[in-house]
């Protein structure tokens, strides 16, 4: 599969926040587990108005991945180095596209001159963040009703390194 991963632009913000709510309803499944007060709770704000003000905040840096039919996924880190958004369609998952998404963002955080990146990863995810190079740095927390977060970190390479 041939994609491409870019700044996000405001055009694709319906795109990319169906992406998002397909992920959380479809793929999150062993998180939310079917729960619907906490699906809706964690859907809530995952709308086209907001994500345009993520992506228009210039603290925040927003990548998409897409290919000739689509989007496949987004990706959003603040300048403080924490990653607040990052989803895969369905049938994106395990093809490098993920990890595609991870670099650019990376790369975005080391132009800022970070050092950490900080996440809190859901339960499906946190085996591809530990294979990015993450480490826990604590107890899962609960979230949106049966949602648990997983806090992890990541140490940067700077590039001369």
């Amino acid at each position: 599969m041939s994609f491409v991963v870019r700044p996000a632009k405001v055009e694709d913000a319906e795109a990319a926040v169906e992406v998002v709510r397909r992920s959380i309803t479809e793929s999150c499944t062993a998180d939310h587990r079917g729960d619907a007060d906490t699906i809706a709770t964690w859907l809530a704000n995952k709308t086209v108005q907001h994500f345009v003000s993520w992506l228009t905040n210039e603290d925040n840096h927003c990548v998409i991945a897409e290919a000739r039919d689509g989007l496949l996924g987004v990706g959003v880190i603040q300048r403080s180095g924490e990653v607040v958004l990052f989803y895969l369609a369905p049938s994106a998952q395990r093809r490098g596209i993920g990890k595609a998404i991870h670099h650019a963002l990376e790369e975005k955080a080391k132009d800022w001159g970070l050092v950490t990146l900080k996440l809190d990863s859901t339960f499906l995810a946190c085996q591809f963040y530990e294979k990015l190079g993450y480490r826990s740095v604590g107890a899962a927390r609960l979230r949106f009703g049966m949602l648990h977060s997983y806090p992890y970190e990541k140490a940067l390479r700077m590039r001369n390194e």
